[in-house]
């Protein structure tokens, strides 16, 4: 009966440390399961940021290059008035320019014409 009382003793001994390691793995494997629900959440939680940042500086470059866009068309437009100017003015002065040398030159046609009247005037007379 001893040995029955041993072998009984030795199991139950032999069953608490299985009960006590099962306890234990689960306890790990609790732990491990939190540990993992946190890292996916940190992940899920970068993730999220790294979109949100891409989203964001996607933004502040489409306006910044609109912005960059808009004053080279601002820039653009001014440098295209400023020649049209310009040219407008050359235009004026080289017609102002031609208009003047025309009429010297019919001033002079009319003298020259005006003075060879004068002088056959003068040849018929005389």
């Amino acid at each position: 009966m001893e040995t029955i009382y041993f072998v009984l003793g030795m199991l139950s001994i032999v069953g608490a440390a299985f009960v006590a390691a099962i306890v234990w793995g689960i306890v790990k494997i609790t732990k491990l399961l939190k540990a993992i629900k946190q890292q996916e959440q940190w992940i899920m939680n970068n993730d999220r940021n790294v979109w949100e940042n891409t989203h964001r500086m996607r933004d502040d470059l489409d306006r910044r290059i609109g912005e960059v866009d808009r004053q080279a068309h601002e820039h653009v437009n001014e440098l295209q008035r400023e020649m049209h100017a310009k040219i407008n003015d050359q235009i004026t002065d080289s017609v102002t320019q031609s208009n003047s040398y025309t009429d010297k030159r019919i001033d002079k046609l009319i003298d020259t014409y005006s003075d060879t009247l004068r002088e056959k005037k003068q040849l018929i007379k005389g």
